[in-house]
């Protein structure tokens, strides 16, 4: 009874490791695959985070500020803009600084201004030019400011960030079948005299491997829905500190993504089980001893 217990403990054992250790790996796979599914709404979300500042005269009214926005908000180039007073431009200044430089100078340098973001097809360094020259023209602007050297270098680092992103879904793709194959080999290892025992008795190749095949489809189950589980977390985390990044994720995308995650863990448990089993069925008794 002492040796049964013993050997059902390792047995549940096994089993919870090899759960867990899928579950991780394909939750690593997992959001190397959000970001795939997601490259053109990412790309959409840097590039629509590209401002320009445009700073207005001091004299101008409030009327026509608000005037001035609304023919921006018309404008195909304009996603957003956001109306920031002198008084708020000092405020924000001072917090940055962490000291009242207003105190010192008597009186608030700082112009308001209107931050301009800008739609995705519009951030490149071409469209900003006229942008630029256009809004410069404009009697109610005082100066325009925006990075150009941010702006130049996002379609380079968006298109190296694909690649890696590529390289990477491999490389982890080839580590995650390799990790859950040694895992359930591992698994079945302890069992590999128990098969060739049956094999020996006359037992068919698939009567001994439809157990075994039995418990690895429940254990890409659970592995995959602990995967999912995981990615769900870990999406709720994004939405709660960044929720600009997942606006573009919709529910059909999520699907794909946790059915291929399923999916996944599923063919990758079943064909290890299946190659695991029927290698030490083509063992003989001397090389199990040593495999």
């Amino acid at each position: 009874m002492g040796v049964d217990r013993h050997y059902k403990g390792r047995t549940r054992t096994a089993g919870v490791s090899t759960v867990i250790g899928i579950a991780l790996v394909l939750c690593m796979l997992g959001v190397l695959g959000f970001l795939v599914l997601n490259a053109q709404a990412l790309e959409r979300y840097f590039k629509e985070n590209v401002r320009v500042e445009l700073f207005l005269k001091r004299d101008l009214k409030e009327v026509d500020v608000m005037r001035f926005r609304k023919e921006l908000d018309t404008e195909p180039y304009t996603h957003e803009t956001r109306y920031v007073t002198a008084d708020e431009a000092a405020e924000q200044l001072k917090q940055e600084l962490g000291e009242d430089f207003l105190g010192v100078l008597g009186s608030n340098p700082l112009l308001p201004s209107v931050e301009l973001r800008l739609n995705a097809m519009y951030a490149s360094t071409d469209s900003l030019k006229w942008i630029v020259a256009q809004l410069e023209r404009d009697s109610r602007v005082q100066e325009v400011a925006y990075s150009a050297m941010m702006v130049d270098s996002v379609d380079g680092l968006m298109r190296q960030a694909g690649l890696w992103i590529m390289f990477f879904t491999a490389l982890l793709l080839i580590i995650a079948i390799a990790l859950i194959n040694n895992t359930i080999r591992l698994a079945i290892y302890s069992k590999r005299f128990l098969i060739r025992t049956m094999h020996l008795v006359g037992a068919t190749q698939w009567f001994i491997k439809k157990p075994f095949l039995g418990q690895s489809l429940w254990q890409g189950i659970l592995g995959g829905v602990l995967a999912v589980g995981l990615l769900v977390g870990l999406l709720q985390l994004t939405q709660r500190y960044m929720p600009d990044l997942l606006a573009f994720t919709d529910m059909p995308t999520l699907a794909i993504l946790f059915g291929g995650v399923l999916a996944l863990g599923l063919v990758i448990s079943l064909l290890s089980t299946w190659f695991a089993v029927g290698r030490y069925l083509r063992m003989n008794s001397e090389d199990l001893h040593w495999s």
